[in-house]
């Protein structure tokens, strides 16, 4: 099993029990156990997302100068395999938000964004790459 494989094994998995706080949260957005964990299995699942795509990006025969997160989604952006680089670098901003700074009412506001839109992107991500690994 190759490295994309592998990244895309894990990613699965992490957009699984991502789906799985997603649906806690919605059943008591109030409960701030809920919220955290939604939060947290957001950010190891955005960065499993980007470094999944970094190594699909690769396998496809594209080198990049640097394979930081902003580069990774403009040229997964420019090649269609993500519709939305803003949507894109958004989840980016949030997990860097959640991750280097700790504001209830931010943390609010993301828990929101991840429930409704960032929980979406990542499985359509999981989706489109296992649907396009080489076999």
């Amino acid at each position: 099993m190759g490295r994309v494989e592998n990244k895309y094994d894990s990613l699965k998995n992490a957009v699984k029990r991502l789906n799985e706080a997603n649906t806690a949260f919605r059943s008591d957005s109030g409960n701030s156990m809920y919220r955290d964990s939604l939060i947290k299995r957001f950010e190891f699942t955005f960065e499993l997302g980007w470094k999944t795509l970094r190594e699909f990006i690769a396998e496809q025969g594209f080198s990049l100068a640097v394979a930081s997160p902003k580069n990774v989604i403009a040229v997964a952006y420019q090649e269609g395999f993500i519709d939305g680089e803003e949507l894109w670098l958004d989840m980016l901003e949030a997990r860097n938000a959640t991750a280097h700074d700790y504001d209830d009412e931010v943390s609010g506001e993301i828990a929101i964004k991840i429930s409704n839109r960032y929980c979406k992107e990542l499985q359509k991500l999981c989706k489109f790459i296992g649907e396009n690994l080489s076999n």
